[in-house]
């Protein structure tokens, strides 16, 4: 179709055209035969030109509150300029969701805000190409969705003595037994750093300490529930108690209403458990399973904060995290890891003076 200058071109090669039949031809000549010259050349680079190939490239996973980068590679076999517009779900805000590019072989990229936890969605895509004067536009729509899943937000644990506790129930130590040394890598905790190994490297480098999986680590029950609007306070909480449990170096497994992870640890557990938090929808779980749970994390609609539950002990998610939030996890498109703040155990006794008893 004729875009705004197309259409002014084409009018004023009809007023020309116009004009000539009052006076003479040379103004048809000097006028009409360029513009027309023009709209034939557009018309045909976009009749030759095949719509480009798309793929899209979206993180698997990130955290709300971070930004994430969408990619699409278009394979295109002329170079088209135009514009790019990318749509996405009600939980993602494209910060800049049109841009003005030539779509040819390099990727176009978008940032992508995470607004909300659960699975969202990215795309459509559509594509307004020109013809090298802007004269003629070809629409070409993508009609293409990538799921993202946003993990809830993660705080850190300023004031954790009863979790912490759970170290001693458990009769755990905290560590596996030593394996072998190897090249620090980003998320590993700092604690894992053996520094004297460190600094004899003449590159500066850092070298970690690598344990051997315990297949007989103790495990620790998580139990997360919410009532009406009140899930992705209580996500958010469950996220952080189960990050700070897993640095603690317990096996963790979650429980939500309508679905259950089993007790585990590692990278890819982690991952897992952050995957049934963000599907999660409110709702209770069974007395049997409430029951046997050893940590249990509350939303109710007549309590204005989240609570959590280890034993006998209640205190709200606040209390915890001591009202501050930790920020997102790592980078999108990273394996989660807490802080190193976050496995820190804290020594305020929160559930011994400031709980609420149940």
């Amino acid at each position: 179709m004729l875009t705004r200058r197309g259409w002014a071109l084409a009018l004023a090669a009809v007023f020309a055209f116009g004009m000539a039949a009052w006076f003479s031809a040379r103004s048809l000549n000097a006028v009409v035969g360029p513009a027309l010259v023009a709209l034939a050349a557009g018309w045909l680079q976009l009749e030759r030109a095949s719509q480009p190939d798309l793929r899209t490239r979206t993180p698997d996973y990130g955290f709300a509150g971070e930004t994430a980068t969408v990619s699409l590679d278009f394979d295109a076999d002329t170079p088209l300029s135009g514009s790019v517009r990318l749509e996405s779900g009600d939980g993602l805000d494209v910060q800049n969701p049109e841009v003005e590019t030539t779509v040819a072989d390099d990727a176009i990229d978008f940032d992508v805000a995470l607004r909300q936890r659960g699975v969202q969605s990215v795309g459509p895509v559509e594509v307004v190409a020109e013809d090298v004067l802007g004269v003629w536009s070809e629409t070409y729509t993508y009609p293409v969705t990538s799921e993202l899943v946003v993990f809830p937000q993660i705080h850190r644990l300023r004031d954790a003595s009863d979790l912490t506790a759970l170290h001693r129930e458990f009769g755990l130590g905290g560590r596996d037994r030593f394996e072998q040394l190897r090249e620090y890598e980003r998320g590993d905790p700092l604690r894992d750093v053996h520094w004297k190994s460190s600094a004899k490297r003449a590159d500066g480098d850092l070298v970690v300490m690598e344990f051997e999986a315990n297949e007989e680590r103790e495990q620790v029950e998580l139990l997360a529930e919410a009532e009406g609007g009140r899930m992705d306070d209580v996500a958010e909480a469950a996220a952080s108690v189960l990050t700070y449990l897993l640095d603690a170096g317990l096996a963790v497994g979650l429980t939500v209403p309508g679905g259950r992870v089993e007790p585990g640890a590692g990278e890819g557990h982690r991952t897992e458990l952050l995957t049934l938090l963000a599907r999660s929808n409110p709702g209770t779980v069974s007395d049997r399973r409430r029951d046997g749970a050893d940590v249990l994390v509350q939303g109710r609609t007549d309590e204005e904060s989240v609570t959590v539950t280890v034993g006998e002990r209640t205190v709200t998610f606040d209390q915890l995290s001591g009202g501050a939030s930790g920020g997102p996890s790592p980078d999108a498109g990273s394996e989660p890891n807490a802080s190193d703040e976050a496995s820190a155990p804290a020594e305020s006794p929160a559930f011994a003076d400031g709980g609420e008893r149940r």
